[in-house]
């Protein structure tokens, strides 16, 4: 997620709290998160997505099945429903249920359960109430149904694709470029969607350089002009409720939602847009197994707008007070005040230590820091800090200490790492999560 500077005026894509602050700021939303891919390849797909292009397949004996007429309807915002036409050869259908998921990488798909007409074969599933709960609109719906006969045989159908939680209640309008789909709700301004188009595709080679390829889908982005509009997906025991919540990027989605807030559409594109992204990228790579540091101070890092000089503010933080350890416990924390005062410190902190990375060992060490931790199928969360320090240790050949002390050099400060831990910090994790907002 992106969070912004009390202390400046720009735009920013993130989840935040307010705390009493002061000061002027636009542009708010959440980073991380973390929804929807649409399926169809294009250009901007570095390659097909083998989930979507699993056939349909019988298990658990032989049976011939048919499956007719599937369709999809959106209820926005009170959810979405699957029917189709069923019938085996070896017996009634007896069960009927849904997967669905909104991008090829997410590892575990919805499952809802549904009805079957034993007169017709018509099978339904509804998915409204608490399940249809949190999932805003225009996300894709790709879905798979797997039917069980009273011979115990199971059918999966192939994925259909292309499907999208539709909103009919309000004026939208879809533009669609390479590297982006974006839904915009009337009113959002004309100008912050060309210029996210233009940051996405100056951007295009520097995701490259950074994550070795693009996303293994195309990304979306839903624009909203109004809070009541933007409310009124979320139930009211949302995990976000009671937070002064304008914008969300979810790995789960494949996208980043946003509200309309302030005027600075450059930070917006360039900064929040961009920032965000790397998000995703990070989901669809890693699962953004790595302390939030790391994550948030390498999203910042791509950024091709900056709200204030990051280094600058680190650099100078660090003259008047000690700079605690790197990696002891979560690291620096990316909830509270820095030393000075300021929101934004875990993501400052990170960022020149990405900077520090790349400047002294280049964009390959990132794609081999990356590669590693994308490669454990399973990672238990009480193992992903552990297991990034032993990753740093296996790209740089270096240990954590040595890593350390020449990025606190690098600084301009005593390359001794202090042995006290840094004050506990609440865990952040990918997917959807909140960055509270300066104090």
């Amino acid at each position: 997620m992106r969070k912004q500077s009390l202390f400046w005026i720009s735009t920013s894509l993130l989840l935040v709290l307010i705390m009493g602050m002061a000061g002027t700021f636009q542009w708010r939303v959440t980073a991380q998160d973390g929804a929807t891919a649409t399926p169809t390849p294009t250009t901007s797909t570095p390659e097909a997505t083998p989930k979507y292009d699993e056939p349909a397949y019988v298990e658990g004996g032989e049976a011939e099945w048919t499956l007719t007429d599937p369709t999809f309807t959106s209820h926005y915002p009170d959810g979405f429903q699957f029917e189709a036409f069923a019938k085996s050869s070896a017996g009634e259908v007896v069960s009927a249920s849904i997967y669905y998921s909104h991008t090829p990488t997410f590892p575990e798909d919805a499952r809802i359960r549904g009805e079957v007409d034993a007169t017709t074969g018509k099978v339904t599933v509804v998915v409204d109430g608490r399940e249809a709960d949190d999932i805003p609109p225009w996300v894709a719906i790709n879905y798979r149904w797997r039917l069980l006969d009273s011979a115990g045989t199971i059918y999966w159908s192939d994925w259909l694709v292309g499907n999208e939680y539709s909103d009919s209640t309000h004026q939208w309008e879809r533009q669609e470029s390479e590297d982006l789909v974006i839904f915009v709700q009337v009113g959002f301004p004309k100008d912050a969607v060309d210029l996210a188009f233009e940051a996405m595709a100056d951007a295009r080679s520097l995701y490259i350089e950074a994550f070795g390829r693009l996303l293994s889908y195309k990304p979306r982005m839903m624009l909203f002009a109004d809070e009541a509009t933007f409310e009124e997906w979320r139930s009211p025991d949302y995990a976000l409720r009671g937070i002064d919540f304008i914008g969300q990027a979810s790995g789960y989605w494949g996208a980043f939602i946003q509200l309309i807030y302030g005027d600075d559409i450059e930070d917006f594109a360039y900064g929040t847009v961009v920032h965000e992204i790397g998000h995703l990228y990070q989901y669809d790579l890693y699962e953004s197994r790595a302390p939030s540091w790391w994550t948030e101070g390498n999203s910042t890092y791509l950024e091709m707008h900056q709200q204030y000089d990051y280094e600058g503010r680190v650099r100078d933080t660090i003259q008047f007070s000690p700079l605690e350890s790197l990696f002891a416990g979560d690291g620096p924390d990316i909830f509270g005040n820095g030393p000075d005062g300021r929101s934004r410190w875990g993501y400052d902190v990170g960022y020149t230590f990405n900077k520090w990375l790349v400047d002294n060992y280049g964009w390959e060490a990132h794609r081999q820091l990356i590669a590693l931790l994308a490669a454990p199928e399973n990672l238990p969360a009480y193992q992903i800090n552990d297991y990034f320090k032993q990753s740093l240790e296996q790209v740089l050949g270096l240990s954590t200490a040595e890593i350390e002390s020449q990025w606190r050099e690098w600084l301009g400060i005593s390359g001794v790492v202090p042995t006290l831990p840094p004050t506990p910090t609440i865990e952040f994790r990918f997917p959807p999560t909140v960055t509270p907002f300066g104090q």
